[in-house]
């Protein structure tokens, strides 16, 4: 969820594409239905075939009051650097209990948030380099998973680059071989534009004319760039993807166009997903065929403005590494000199 390199602003025209109702019919479990595929198969969706949602988002709205910050800052503290509410966590808490209220409305069970030691110091330092929903098994699951990338050190100067970070994670219930593909852009798009009401015109994604095929289901032309139906759904203009060639996206491995996971030497394809504010363009994250992650932090700023700097959220990661240490009666893992050692 941390670029390595900088994106370049582009500010899409938004025109007078029509802003579409999505909220008609339940449906459970994180699953969307279609009324007709084929009508999508041919690029032109009716108000009736657009995707619905489970009780609707507009139920959704009342419950992000509700839902306790204990839910969306996992365990509640106890990191012995004062919690999640006061320090640099606070900046991704509002986006983090959108994102709970989103996962609740529709019904998706929660996978607990995993230790930052992982006990593997040869791969990132023994700390926890990202989420493990490839690793999930079964459907219609969620989670806020915190993890720390010691690669990040040399990058920590760049604005939205932290030393921890908090990724929200799903997988949706549809099985169908003809949505599945893109249900996860379509729940992506939909927590940031309905949830957090981030304006469409701001979003750009990158992708690679290959990893795009995988978005698009039967509605792919083999060998050709992909417009995904969830952009004719959300009047997204199709000059707001960059294809990047895939040789650069797999040498790059940074989850535009292409994600590489050093933790089991494994790469898939997928689509980032960006936004520009106030002449900054950030990664939020990206979406992949079997789920979609998101930085929270990243959002909360596309959200308010507001992202603390690597200084401010250093403490309470090493904070929260020395306390799992603790109580778990293990060595500090490897990376945790390197991070304490990144402050300046």
């Amino acid at each position: 969820l941390t670029r390595r390199t900088p994106l370049v602003a582009q500010r899409i025209s938004w025109g007078d594409s029509t802003r579409f109702a999505r909220m008609q019919n339940p449906a459970r479990n994180c699953l969307y239905q279609f009324g007709s595929f084929a009508s999508i198969a041919r690029m032109t969706i009716s108000r009736r075939d657009l995707l619905v949602y489970g009780a609707g988002f507009g139920a959704a709205l009342p419950l992000i009051g509700t839902i306790s910050p204990a839910l969306a800052d996992g365990d509640g503290g106890g990191d012995g650097g004062g919690g999640h509410g006061g320090d640099g966590n606070a900046y991704r808490n509002e986006a983090a209990r959108r994102f709970a209220a989103f996962a609740t409305v529709l019904q998706c069970s929660r996978v607990p948030e995993l230790p930052l030691i992982t006990g593997d110091n040869a791969v990132n330092g023994g700390i926890r380099y990202d989420d493990e929903m490839a690793a999930w098994t079964g459907v219609s699951k969620w989670t806020l998973q915190r993890a720390a990338r010691v690669g990040d050190i040399e990058h920590r100067m760049n604005p939205g680059v932290l030393p921890m970070f908090t990724i929200g994670g799903m997988i949706s219930g549809d099985t169908n071989p003809q949505t599945k593909p893109f249900i996860h852009f379509e729940l992506a798009l939909n927590y940031l534009t309905e949830v957090c009401g981030l304006p469409r015109e701001s979003l750009s994604f990158t992708t690679t004319d290959v990893a795009s095929q995988t978005f698009c289901g039967v509605v792919a032309e083999p060998g050709q760039p992909c417009i995904p139906p969830t952009f004719v759904t959300h009047g997204l203009p199709s000059s707001s993807i960059t294809y990047r060639p895939h040789a650069e996206a797999v040498a790059a491995g940074d989850g535009s166009g292409w994600f590489f996971d050093p933790r089991n030497q494994v790469g898939f394809p997928t689509m980032s997903i960006e936004f520009t504010r106030d002449g900054l363009t950030l990664e939020l994250g990206e979406v992949a065929r079997f789920g979609f992650g998101l930085g929270m932090e990243r959002v909360q700023w596309a959200m308010s403005g507001a992202i603390p700097s690597w200084n401010q959220v250093l403490p309470t990661l090493l904070a929260r590494i020395r306390a799992e240490a603790h109580r778990a009666h293990v060595p500090l893992p490897a990376g945790y000199a390197q991070f304490a050692a990144s402050g300046n």
